[in-house]
């Protein structure tokens, strides 16, 4: 018996076009690699703008990666609620480029599975964070 693969759906939301493609680019470079004896596929969404994902978010998507300030006067908060709403199994991500200790605690209290602060290290952190959530949903449960 063939064993199924599993497809994570992943919807990133950076409304800067150049990070939101080089944050997309890089997480499926990553992701390329990562189905080698996983079992699994990996299938991307890319917005810059809020509300476009929020129109096209799908109920079974499973990953949300998205930038905490939205040019169109949106934050992680308000799209938060609405994946919650849409997709409430979603691990969502929030990534900033503002080192904000209360906007950290605040998303994380509102239900982001992690907060990333846009750095140096974002693009790796980001693609870490990925894995550490395909992993644990991939993960058998007792």
């Amino acid at each position: 018996m063939k064993k199924l693969k599993k497809q994570f759906k992943i919807v990133v939301l950076e409304d800067n076009e150049f990070y939101n493609n080089i944050l997309t680019r890089q997480l499926k470079n990553y992701t390329d690699e990562m189905p080698v004896g996983k079992g699994c596929s990996f299938d991307f969404e890319s917005y810059t703008n809020a509300s476009d994902c929020v129109r096209n978010l799908k109920p079974e998507t499973d990953i949300a990666i998205i930038d905490y300030y939205l040019g169109d006067s949106k934050n992680a908060l308000d799209i938060l609620k609405v994946i919650r709403e849409k997709c409430d199994h979603c691990k969502v991500v929030i990534i900033s480029q503002f080192r904000n200790i209360k906007t950290y605690y605040e998303t994380l209290n509102n239900g982001a599975y992690h907060f990333i602060f846009k750095d140096k290290q974002a693009l790796a952190n980001s693609c870490y964070v990925l894995e550490d959530i395909v992993n644990e949903d991939l993960r058998p449960s007792f």
